[in-house]
């Protein structure tokens, strides 16, 4: 019986086991390995950070995919062998005739001075409760949310996270004391959407009264103070994104190109190692314009769904699939009851389109129903 391998139980790698069980049934071993046994969104981190829900609430075992016939280990990823089609997994060596490897991006706040000591990541879901606890306790000055290197998983979340701010600190009635400011190491607010995406969310956070900053190179974090080349910005309480690397068992393995990613055919999610992919946020693929594909979880399943269909076409002797056109589109919450959606084609020339439709609760809804349904369609009601 042939084996795929799956290593990261993220978007990705849960999407494609579990189209893999789909089209191939008990014809096809999948084993999906993760050393942790919960599943939840990133969109959750806000929630929980301003008391709209919880992660706990939107978190499912991984354990109850083995009921759909996958393989499940949870255990620590010691080494990957790209030449071989293998990992060592607690100790044991698990080879397969394709292995897929979908194991993230990894907050590294300790890249820069001062980030852990003085900041809350709350794009790790262990910094989130300690951000909430925070924020519950914060009753005047400045709140900073900080994109201290790129790229960063979801792209707009900055933006969503200190939108939710605001409205959270409305609804306590203690806006008024509060100044809120969003700084980026980038040179636009939102380098994906472009100039005119960019000009669109800056409109947005001066119609809170919520000031930025963009484009300078950030040197360290002092108490209250976060110094840039050409400035500084104090803070009473720093919200951060931090800077995100491949984990390292993925950079021992070989699997890495010059940039700290694996790179990949941008259709197809194939390496440079037969019957080896990579999907998600491990991966970086170049745009026209220079700029690498986002790091989005709806990125990462489509590509799981897409490298899922090329292996079930090779067992099977059947056609190729299309290759992944790059398009896909994504909600940005301007609060609790109310989202943008934009729209975007990444592999566009010479730059990708992108539109923006504007906010309302019907995509506030959408968005809810994001989760909803793939919670549903991946682990059942």
């Amino acid at each position: 019986m042939a084996r795929t391998l799956i290593l990261g139980a993220g978007f990705g790698g849960i999407a494609a086991a579990v189209e893999l069980e789909r089209l191939l049934g008990d014809e096809h071993e999948v084993v999906l390995v993760d050393r942790n046994e919960h599943f939840s969104m990133g969109l959750r981190k806000l929630w929980e950070l301003v008391g709209h829900a919880t992660i706990a609430d939107g978190s499912r075992s991984r354990d109850t995919l083995r009921e759909r016939g996958i393989r499940v280990v949870r255990d620590e990823i010691g080494a990957i062998d790209p030449g071989a089609r293998a990992a060592t997994v607690g100790g044991e060596t698990i080879e397969a005739d394709h292995l897929l490897v979908a194991l993230g991006a990894v907050s590294r706040p300790d890249l820069v001075e001062g980030l852990a000591e003085h900041g809350h990541d709350v794009w790790s879901t262990a910094g989130v409760p300690g951000a909430a606890r925070a924020l519950a306790d914060f009753e005047n000055g400045r709140i900073l949310v900080l994109i201290a290197g790129a790229p960063y998983p979801c792209p707009p979340a900055p933006f969503e996270c200190v939108m939710h701010v605001d409205e959270h600190l409305r609804a306590r009635g203690i806006r008024g004391r509060a100044e809120l400011f969003v700084a980026t190491v980038q040179p636009m607010l939102m380098p994906n959407a472009g100039a005119e995406g960019s000009a669109w969310m800056a409109e947005q956070l001066t119609a809170r009264d919520i000031g930025f900053h963009v484009g300078s190179k950030l040197e360290r974090v002092g108490p209250g103070v976060v110094a840039l080349a050409d400035s500084e910005l104090g803070f009473d309480l720093l919200l951060a994104v931090p800077p995100h690397r491949a984990p390292e068992v993925v950079r021992q393995s070989g699997l890495t190109a010059e940039s700290g990613w694996i790179a990949v055919d941008p259709g197809a999610f194939t390496t440079e190692h037969a019957g080896v992919f990579a999907i998600g946020d491990v991966t970086q693929i170049r745009l026209a314009n220079g700029l690498p594909l986002p790091k989005a979880g709806v990125i990462a399943e489509l590509e799981g769904m897409r490298v899922a269909a090329a292996i079930a076409a090779q067992l099977r002797g059947g056609p190729e699939p299309p290759a992944f056109d790059g398009s896909a589109a994504c909600y940005i919450e301007m609060g609790p009851s109310s989202a943008a959606r934009v729209d975007a084609e990444f592999y566009a020339t010479p730059a990708p389109l992108v539109s923006i439709v504007e906010p309302d609760a019907a995509n506030a809804a959408e968005k809810r129903r994001f989760e909803t349904e793939r919670l549903e369609r991946w682990f059942g009601g």
